[in-house]
C-alpha cells in the first residue's frame, strides 16, 4: 500500500509540473461574483481552472473550470460523498460512478470537505491528483485544517465551483443558485429563515421541490439537505421568471422524464405558448421568491438571480 501512495504521488506531480503554473501557488483573486462570470480566461493562471475570493464575503472561494470534465476531477466524487442518494456518507471509487452525473455547479461547506478528505485519509482512498490540490487551497484558506496527528478538521468557509462550459445564461443562474448556498452557510439567520419559510410553504410546492430532487437523485431523507436546495432553486432567478420556470418549465421536465410523474402536480393545468402550464405552482413560487428577494435585499443589498451589487 506504501509503494503505490508513493507512486501515486509521484504521477500527481508530474501531472502538476505538466499544468505550467501548479495551482498549489494559486491564491484566491478577491472578485465580485459578476466580475468571476466575466474575467478573462486568458488571464487564468492555471489552463484547468482559476480561483477566486468573493470580494465581500471573504471566507467563499469560488473555482471556475473550463470544462465539465476538470469540474468532476475536483468535485464529483464529493457531490456523491455530500449529496447522492446511494452514496451519501461513502467514497464512491471511479467505476461505480463514471457513468453517473454529478453536477455542472457545487457547493460544499467545510464540515462536509472536512469529512470527506478525513474520511480519504484513514481508508486510504486514493484520490485524484485534483483533489489533492483542491485539499491544499481549502488548507492554505483555512476552510479546512490539518492537526498534528494529520487529522483533517473543518475550519470556516465555503468552496463553490461552476464551469465556462456552461452557457452564459446558466452560468448566471449557477452563480445565483451556488452564491446563496455560500450565504447560508455561513449565516445562521439565513438558515432560520430558510426553516421558517418552508414550514409554511404549500403542500403543491413542497410535492414539485422534493419530485425535482428525487429526479435529480438529491438525498432527500436529508432534511437539511431539502431546505438548502429549496431556498437555492427559489432565489436563483429574477422573480419576474418564477412563474415561468415553476409553473411551465420544472412541471414539463418532470413530465418528459415520466409522463406518472402527472401525480406530483395540481390537478388544474393551462395551455400557454403551446405548453402545459400550472397556475397554482406559478403563483406559489412567484410569491416565495418575492418574499426570499426581500429577505436577501435587506440583509445583505441582492435580489433573487442576483448575488453582485446592483450597478
Amino acid at each position: 500500500m506504501r509503494k503505490n501512495r508513493f507512486w501515486f504521488f509521484i504521477f500527481g506531480f508530474i501531472f502538476f509540473l505538466g499544468n505550467g503554473i501548479g495551482s498549489f501557488a494559486l491564491t484566491p483573486i478577491p472578485r465580485d461574483p459578476l466580475d468571476i462570470l466575466n474575467y478573462p480566461q486568458e488571464n487564468w493562471r492555471d489552463r484547468r481552472f482559476e480561483v477566486f475570493r468573493w470580494d465581500s464575503f471573504p471566507e467563499i472561494i469560488i473555482f471556475d473550470t473550463a470544462t465539465f470534465a476538470i469540474q468532476d476531477r475536483l468535485f464529483k466524487r464529493l457531490a456523491f460523498f455530500v449529496e447522492k442518494a446511494g452514496f451519501r456518507g461513502r467514497l464512491a471509487h471511479d467505476a461505480e460512478i463514471a457513468d453517473l452525473h454529478g453536477w455542472n455547479a457545487h457547493d460544499y461547506n467545510a464540515p462536509d470537505l472536512a469529512a470527506f478528505f478525513e474520511t480519504a485519509r484513514l481508508t486510504n482512498f486514493p484520490l485524484f491528483p485534483e483533489e489533492w490540490e483542491l485539499q491544499s487551497i481549502l488548507l492554505e484558506n483555512g476552510i479546512l485544517r490539518r492537526g498534528a496527528d494529520s487529522r483533517i478538521t473543518a475550519g470556516r468557509g465555503v468552496v463553490l465551483s461552476l464551469s465556462r462550459q456552461s452557457s452564459t445564461d446558466l452560468r448566471r443562474r449557477f452563480m445565483a443558485h451556488e452564491g446563496f448556498h455560500g450565504l447560508y452557510f455561513l449565516d445562521q439567520d439565513f438558515r432560520n429563515f430558510t426553516r421558517q419559510r418552508w414550514a409554511v410553504f404549500p403542500e403543491a410546492g413542497k410535492t414539485l421541490l422534493i419530485a425535482f430532487f428525487d429526479l435529480q437523485v438529491y438525498d432527500t431523507s436529508e432534511p437539511e439537505l431539502v431546505l438548502k436546495e429549496f431556498k437555492a432553486h427559489v432565489l436563483q432567478l429574477p422573480v419576474a421568471q418564477a412563474s415561468w420556470f415553476f409553473g411551465q418549465h420544472l412541471p414539463n421536465r418532470l413530465l418528459t422524464e415520466d409522463p406518472l410523474n402527472r401525480r406530483f402536480l395540481p390537478a388544474r393545468e393551462e395551455i400557454r405558448d403551446g405548453r402545459r402550464f400550472w397556475p397554482e405552482l406559478a403563483a406559489i413560487f412567484t410569491a416565495e421568491a418575492e418574499v426570499f428577494s426581500q429577505y436577501v435585499n435587506q440583509r445583505w443589498g441582492l435580489s433573487a438571480g442576483r448575488v453582485w451589487r446592483s450597478r
